[in-house]
C-alpha cells in the first residue's frame, strides 16, 4: 500500500471512530403523564415488559434477556439485599423481572401497568441496544428507577459519554429520572452500561443498590433496515483535506505516466 493510499485509510477510520463515539447523555425528572401519552408513537419503538413479565412471570431472566429493543445481561456479582431474599427461587445471578412495588421501584410505563426489569442487586446492567430487522436508530430514552439510593453511584456509560446520577448525597428512594441518549446520528447498534460503584468516579462496583428500568423507546430510522445507516456529514476541513489528497494522488499518476 503506498503512503498516500495508507494516509487515506488511516483518516477515514478516525472520522467513522469520531461519528460512532459521539453520543450524548442527558437526565431529567420523569413525568408520566407526558411521557406515556407519547410512548411508541411515530419511529419509536417501545419496550415495556408487560409482555415479557406475562409470558415469563416473575423472577431471574437467565443470562441474558431479549427484547424488542435489544439484549439485557448482569454486569456481574451476586445480589443478596432484600429484592433477592424475598422472592422465592431467586439466586442474585442474573437480573429479574418483577411486578408490583419492590423496594421504591415499580411500573413506569404504562401507565396502570405492573412490570418492570429491575437489576436484582447485582452490580448493574448491559444493555446491547439493536432493533429487529436491523433499523437503524438516532437516540433512546427510558425511565431509571430508585438509583443510588443505598449507597452506590450509579454511572451510565455510552460510546465515549458516560453521566453519574449524583455527586454528594443520596438519591430519594423510589426517585424515577428520564434518561435520553443521542447517538448524534443513525447507527445500528451501540451499548449501554448502567453500572453501581462505591465511590463517584471510582472503578470498585458495589451490590445491593438496586434500580430498575422500564419504558424504553428507541428512535428508528424508517426504511433502514439491513441497510447502512445514513452518513454522518463529514466537517468542511474533512473535505478539504480529502480534496487535497485526491489532487496529489492525480498529481503522482501523471508523474508516473511521463
Amino acid at each position: 500500500m503506498s503512503v498516500l493510499k495508507s494516509f487515506c485509510a488511516t483518516v477515514a477510520l478516525s472520522v467513522w471512530a469520531v461519528s460512532a463515539g459521539a453520543a450524548t447523555i442527558s437526565v431529567s425528572i420523569f413525568d408520566a403523564a407526558t411521557y406515556n401519552g407519547s410512548f411508541g408513537s411515530g419511529a419509536n419503538i417501545g419496550e415495556d415488559f408487560e409482555a415479557l413479565g406475562a409470558s415469563k412471570g416473575e423472577g431471574e431472566v437467565g443470562v441474558s434477556l431479549a427484547t424488542a429493543v435489544g439484549t439485557f445481561s448482569t454486569i456481574g456479582g451476586v445480589g443478596s439485599g432484600g429484592t433477592v431474599t424475598q422472592l422465592s427461587g431467586n439466586t442474585g445471578h442474573f437480573l429479574a423481572l418483577r411486578d408490583g412495588n419492590v423496594f421504591g421501584r415499580d411500573n413506569a410505563t404504562p401507565t396502570g401497568g405492573a412490570w418492570f426489569l429491575d437489576s436484582n442487586d447485582t452490580y448493574g446492567m448491559i444493555w446491547d441496544v439493536a432493533l429487529n430487522g436491523g433499523l437503524s436508530f438516532t437516540k433512546l430514552q427510558f425511565v431509571l428507577s430508585d438509583a443510588s439510593d443505598v449507597g452506590a453511584y450509579l454511572r451510565i456509560t455510552t460510546g465515549t459519554d458516560s453521566r453519574e446520577l449524583r455527586t454528594g448525597g443520596k438519591l430519594p428512594n423510589g426517585s424515577d429520572q428520564l434518561v435520553e441518549i443521542d447517538f448524534g446520528g443513525a447507527v445500528t447498534s451501540a451499548q449501554v452500561i448502567l453500572g453501581n460503584y462505591s465511590s463517584m468516579g471510582g472503578t470498585t462496583y458495589k451490590r445491593n443498590d438496586g434500580f430498575s428500568i422500564d419504558g424504553i423507546q428507541v428512535r428508528s430510522v424508517p426504511g433502514s433496515g439491513g441497510e447502512n445507516p445514513p452518513p454522518v456529514p463529514l466537517p468542511a476541513s474533512v473535505v478539504l483535506l480529502a480534496a487535497g489528497l485526491a489532487s496529489l494522488g492525480a498529481v503522482a499518476r501523471r508523474r508516473k505516466a511521463a
